[in-house]
């Protein structure tokens, strides 16, 4: 019986440091309170830590996501993916730079070459004249497009589903567009986080 007891032990106690979150996120969740800014350095450390970012997630369905692939003192390079109709997925590549400690702006780079598309009742992937053709469909809604910057403010973690959740803001011109304020759910656990979907 004893040594039963020491198993469910050793059990419960590895169980609860997995869910853990690593020591530098600890230390950024520490430091916040709901509704305040979040430093972009802080920002960055979390980048860096998760696996995705959810934006708008319902039930683990997500308007769109974040994978950052890169980030340094200066930006990051990540991966957006999205529903771009009923039929078909898309992710691309794309850079951010930092400024003031505070914004995460985009660059103007041309992230369409990098588009790769699949069709979403069976993940096959599409190649060749369709995935050209789509190409210029989103060369076409681009534009007039501008470039944004975005900030966080911290709303709130869970631990034992190891989440963070933030209130992204854009601004066009350093000015504030209240509407396309959207929550972020952080996604810390890779099983997690490839169970994410994206909706139409």
């Amino acid at each position: 019986m004893k040594m039963l007891l020491a198993a469910m032990a050793i059990t419960l106690t590895t169980g609860s440091a997995a869910l853990a979150f690593d020591t530098e996120t600890q230390a950024v969740i520490d430091r916040h309170k709901a509704n305040k800014p979040v430093s972009m350095t802080d920002v960055a450390t979390l980048m860096r830590s998760s696996e995705q970012w959810c934006y708008i997630n319902q039930d683990h369905s997500c308007a769109w996501t974040d994978i950052y692939l890169e980030v340094t003192n200066l930006g990051v390079t990540y991966e957006i993916g999205n529903a771009w109709d009923a039929e078909t997925d898309i992710a691309f590549t794309d850079k951010g730079v930092f400024r003031d400690d505070r914004y995460i702006c985009e660059t103007g780079a041309d992230w369409v070459p990098s588009v790769r598309a699949t069709r979403r009742s069976d993940d096959s992937v599409i190649a060749g004249r369709q995935l050209w053709e789509l190409k210029q469909a989103i060369y076409a809604t681009r534009d007039g497009d501008t470039q944004d910057c975005f900030d966080y403010l911290y709303l709130r973690s869970d631990a034992d589903q190891q989440t963070i959740t933030l209130l992204q803001r854009q601004y066009t011109d350093d000015q504030h567009v209240e509407g396309n304020d959207v929550e972020v759910s952080l996604h810390f656990n890779a099983e997690d986080a490839a169970g994410l979907t994206w909706r139409w």
